[in-house]
């Protein structure tokens, strides 16, 4: 069976916030999201990244080519015949984020779950299993913003206007 560091490469930059700025031509992302730029960018192509530090620790998301992330976050490239969300998915369904390590400031390295037994999948099966996992993740999303919406609606109920009440 293999392991998570047969699919893909981890790497970590040591960009801090303190030296991204307003402008440029490349984005920069960190945990809340789209940080800054710089003028030189780390990833020709796209990636995952990794909260490594901190509240958001584990979580993972897909971003663009030519961009980079903080040094709080880990690069995650997916090796040949590997599908990028199918990796991204994956990572997700170790839990990372249940594994961090620290007492005052959670933390997970790609040491802590490189060994971690995966999947054997033909790039094929991958892509459907992606897919399909980003069909339910869109319905997820959908229906919590019925849900949301829905609740706004029963708040209103109760927000008395000057005369009706």
């Amino acid at each position: 069976m293999p392991i998570i560091d047969d699919i893909c490469i981890a790497k970590t930059k040591g960009i801090a916030a303190k030296d991204v700025d307003e402008t440029g031509k490349y984005p920069v992302f960190g945990a809340t999201g789209l940080m800054g730029y710089l003028d030189t960018y780390e990833s020709e192509n796209e990636y995952i990244g990794i909260i490594k530090d901190g509240a958001g620790v584990g979580r993972t998301n897909i971003y663009p080519a030519k961009s980079s992330l903080l040094g709080t976050m880990q690069y995650i490239f997916p090796k040949e015949n590997i599908d990028i969300k199918y990796l991204m998915y994956l990572l997700r369904s170790l839990n990372l984020g249940g594994a961090a390590a620290g007492a005052a400031i959670p933390h997970i390295y790609f040491k802590n779950y490189k060994k971690s037994v995966v999947p054997e999948c033909n790039f094929e099966k991958q892509k459907l299993i992606s897919k399909l996992l980003e069909k339910i993740e869109n319905l997820i999303k959908l229906k919590q913003k019925q849900i949301f919406s829905l609740d706004e609606l029963v708040k209103s109920r109760f927000i008395c206007q000057e005369v009706a009440c």
